[in-house]
């Protein structure tokens, strides 16, 4: 059986993978939460919020694309729209000088996820749990 080659949308699902073991994320994002109280999903929120911002900050070193305060005038000086993304009354030739910051966007600094290994199921994100009695 030949080797599977290693892509960029591995370390994706390996990320999925962590946060769903270390917080149960994605079982709680596929959740019909519609039938709890504000208060339940408060409840659940925190401890999922706390455990995945353990989980990022493990693996991944995150800052803002822009250091500034949101609500607050900022200029422009990137207009790469793989960095800043330019909403209301965009000019024609989509530049700006500047604009009020309405979210100061992220990036990855550094990432450090385990190696992955070829033979993995990349696709596989968390195994099925069976306890057996």
């Amino acid at each position: 059986k030949p080797v599977r080659q290693i892509i960029p949308a591995d370390g994706a699902l390996q990320i999925l993978g962590i946060l769903q073991l270390d917080s149960r994320l994605i079982d709680f994002l596929m959740e019909a939460i519609a039938g709890y109280s504000d208060d339940q999903v408060g409840t659940a929120v925190r401890s999922l919020h706390d455990q995945c911002r353990q989980s990022l900050t493990r693996y991944l070193q995150l800052s803002p694309v822009i250091d500034g305060v949101e609500g607050t005038f900022t200029k422009v000086v990137n207009n790469d729209p793989a960095s800043v993304k330019l909403l209301g009354n965009v000019p024609a030739n989509g530049k700006a000088s500047g604009g009020l910051l309405r979210h100061k966007g992220w990036r990855a600094d550094k990432i450090d996820l385990p190696p992955l290994v070829a033979s993995q199921n990349a696709a596989g994100i968390a195994p099925a749990e069976i306890e057996i009695e």
